[in-house]
């Protein structure tokens, strides 16, 4: 991958990472898996085209661009996430628009946060906009305590610039959470009110999340201003090296622990039911999905788009997942099959942090 030789303690150490081809703590920071879609019109919070990267809109605030997938990459290797405003919006107050990344606690225990053996950490990430100047980045710990802002600059508009940013080690003792939990997250602040611009800071045992930095600016002041962002990479070590690309197939694996969905071609069905009539439950029609992965925690289930269960309805079938499967189930012997006849997104298991 293009690694290099470092000769600091904590590069060192990171060494088998980087060997082992891992080294990236970040899923899908090439953008190339969009489940869910590759252009959604967004006006708040939630995962609405790209895994993994979702946008927040803080203080109730309203907003309204359109965020999808690009194939415009810097290195042609990858695809992109673009943010395009299309209503302008001044924040008032606290009102912060933020695109946002989680990751989970057992995927940040290399570093040591919290312990003496404390590493720093370096993100690194290529960026594009029509809007130069100070933008705020932002890394918490946990549930957004302790938490670090950085301020970056875009130097020239509609240019691919590559950022690079190193992390101190933390140091203080800190309680983490379960290793399935949110162990870290990652702002990309586009837009603050004036209650939420500070100074950049260093690690602070206090919440102050969602927080722009003094000279922030507005991406969205003005109706086609745009911000997309891709080969995003947190590693281990004072130093970012290249950018390790994997295999669409392994970032899609990685983003279904997360979040799978079911799409199907125009007439086809899935779930398909059985009947017990005998034994315990009896009289009851079932259906079994089995996942592709096995899911961070028990997921819940959502009929997408246009799709159907019959001949029941979107209620004919109640949903009892696990990490590893979903049985649908109803209390009857009527025979049922889910079915989409647009062949789109028709249904999803969802355990997003």
């Amino acid at each position: 991958h293009g690694t290099q030789l470092m000769k600091s303690a904590d590069a060192a150490e990171s060494f088998d990472l980087v060997g082992a081809g891992r080294k990236n703590m970040i899923i899908n920071g090439s953008m190339k898996v969009a489940q869910r879609s590759t252009s959604v019109a967004v006006t708040g919070y939630g995962y609405h085209t790209l895994d993994r990267f979702h946008t927040v809109a803080n203080s109730s605030m309203t907003y309204a661009v359109t965020m999808s997938q690009q194939s415009d990459n810097p290195d042609g290797m990858g695809k992109s996430v673009k943010l395009l405003t299309t209503t302008a919006k001044t924040p008032s107050g606290s009102e912060n628009y933020i695109l946002r990344y989680k990751g989970e606690e057992q995927d940040i225990t290399a570093a040591g946060y919290g312990t003496s053996k404390s590493k720093s950490v370096t993100v690194s990430f290529s960026v594009k906009s029509n809007k130069t100047g100070t933008y705020g980045f932002q890394m918490y710990l946990g549930g957004f305590n302790p938490s670090m802002t950085v301020a970056y600059t875009i130097n020239s508009k509609d240019t691919w610039e590559r950022k690079t940013i190193t992390l101190p080690p933390y140091t203080t003792s800190r309680s983490p959470g379960a290793d399935n939990g949110v162990g870290f997250t990652l702002d990309w602040n586009l837009s603050s009110g004036p209650d939420d611009i500070m100074a950049p800071f260093a690690w602070q045992s206090a919440t102050t999340a969602a927080r722009g930095v003094t000279g922030q600016v507005n991406m969205l002041d003005t109706v086609n201003n745009y911000f997309q962002l891709t080969n995003v990479q947190l590693e281990i070590g004072p130093v970012a090296t290249s950018f390790e690309h994997r295999s669409y197939a392994e970032e899609l694996a990685l983003c279904q622990r997360y979040y799978e969905g079911i799409k199907m071609g125009t007439g086809t069905a899935l779930f398909r039911t059985w009947t017990n009539t005998a034994g315990s439950p009896s009289n009851v029609s079932n259906a079994e999905y089995n996942f592709k992965v096995e899911k961070r925690a028990t997921p819940t289930w959502t009929v997408e788009g246009n799709a159907s269960w019959y001949p029941s309805g979107t209620s004919g079938m109640s949903a009892y997942p696990s990490t590893s499967m979903c049985l649908f189930q109803r209390n009857d012997t009527t025979h049922q099959f889910f079915s989409d006849a647009n062949g789109d997104l028709c249904g999803s298991f969802s355990c997003e942090l």
